[in-house]
């Protein structure tokens, strides 16, 4: 099916179109959840993807041209925003929108210059974006200097944000207990469980006390360095009460040091919204972190990098 925008000459294949759209859609979206963090299944993004591509036909119907208004267009975005994805909250909404919107203006400046100077029939207006004869080798191209060009862009924005915010509240769970404590972001903390590979963050011993079994706190109370007798001696009289974990360490004062590690239920990042995670580890330290009290915890940099548990 071919139709003609009106007076200006162009025919365009509604097929074309819906496929050129959609495809565009898609990879907008999958690039939005991946520089948030944001999970999204394939079905839902590929929802979304067409809705966006049927919103690009309405020019062709004069009974729908209110369509084009700017405010039906953001409207139109929120919703794809929120089949994309379905966030709970509305600062959810508004980072996935904000970054949705710097993916595309990046993606369609770098596009339309490549078109140009590969000398490809494009047209983009009134809502649509239309490639002549789609030209895949360029679309790839595209799309590869877009991705870099976004990373590059993200990664400067991330860096800042990341640096104005040294000192963050979390808060720690376990067996139905919490604690909020406030952590500090430290690039050079990089350790991490030996059997999975899951990030760790150290936390001194006074700041999770409530959370621990009578015995472990008993024994941490006792005894001011770890040795491998009292870290079994925990181990095995509590070890249906705690998931625990030796952490080795090279720092904090002490060469090849030994940390007891236990896995909490979950840990929240207390940031401009509440981040929930489960890949973490907890790191016991036994004495200060901070000599004016200002942290008692030392943050993994990987914690910022994970995807949410939604």
């Amino acid at each position: 099916m071919d139709v003609q925008k009106g007076g200006m000459g162009l025919y365009i294949w509604v097929e074309y179109l819906l496929l050129e759209n959609m495809v565009i859609n898609l990879l907008l979206l999958h690039l939005t959840g991946r520089f948030t963090k944001t999970e999204a299944n394939n079905i839902r993004l590929l929802l979304a993807s067409f809705i966006g591509a049927i919103y690009a036909l309405v020019i062709f119907f004069p009974s729908f041209r209110f369509m084009t208004k700017f405010t039906i267009k953001v409207s139109i975005s929120v919703l794809l925003i929120i089949v994309a994805f379905n966030p709970t909250k509305i600062k959810k909404v508004v980072r996935l929108i904000a970054t949705f919107y710097v993916i595309a203006f990046i993606f369609a400046g770098a596009s339309l210059a490549l078109f140009y100077l590969a000398g490809v029939d494009a047209y983009a207006g009134d809502g649509i974006f239309y490639i002549k004869n789609f030209p895949i080798k360029v679309l790839v191209l595209a799309i590869s200097i877009s991705y870099i060009l976004i990373k590059i862009v993200w990664g400067y924005i991330h860096s800042i944000l990341i640096k104005s915010k040294i000192y963050i509240p979390i808060i720690v769970s376990l067996n139905n207990k919490t604690v909020e404590i406030i952590g500090l972001l430290d690039t050079g903390n990089l350790l991490r469980d030996p059997l999975t590979q899951i990030p760790v963050i150290i936390i001194q011993f006074s700041a999770i006390k409530e959370l621990l079994p009578k015995e472990v706190q008993n024994i941490f109370e006792k005894y001011k360095e770890n040795d491998l007798h009292v870290i079994s001696e925990i181990m095995v009289e509590n070890v249906t009460k705690m998931k625990f974990r030796l952490i080795p360490f090279k720092s904090l004062g002490k060469e090849n040091g030994m940390l007891i590690g236990f896995k909490p239920d979950n840990v929240i990042i207390k940031d401009d919204e509440d981040k929930s995670f489960c890949e973490i580890i907890v790191g016991i330290y036994n004495n200060n972190l901070s000599n004016d009290d200002k942290y008692v915890a030392l943050l993994h940099p990987e914690m910022f990098t994970q995807k949410e548990v939604v």
